[in-house]
């Protein structure tokens, strides 16, 4: 099975390819515009909240329970 670091650094690349490809869409319809749009800022939250968790996860380890998970959780990459 995929590791959980592996998993997100095969991850971050796919989701620069969405952001890549949303970026340079040619599209008119608004509606798809606007999808375009939040794809591109959805991914870059992602890829943000994924290098947050490599660098974490290489510093303390896994956090395997809840109460691990709790003690360092994942900033808010919305901003």
């Amino acid at each position: 099975t995929v590791q959980d670091e592996s998993w997100m650094r095969g991850m971050i690349p796919h989701h620069s390819i969405a952001i890549l490809t949303s970026e340079r869409a040619e599209v008119t319809d608004v509606r798809v515009a606007e999808l375009a749009r939040e794809i591109v800022e959805a991914q870059r939250r992602e890829i943000a909240e994924m290098e947050w968790l490599i660098a974490d996860i290489d510093k303390f380890g896994e956090a395997t329970t809840d109460a691990e998970a709790n003690a360092r959780p994942v900033p808010d990459f919305s901003q």
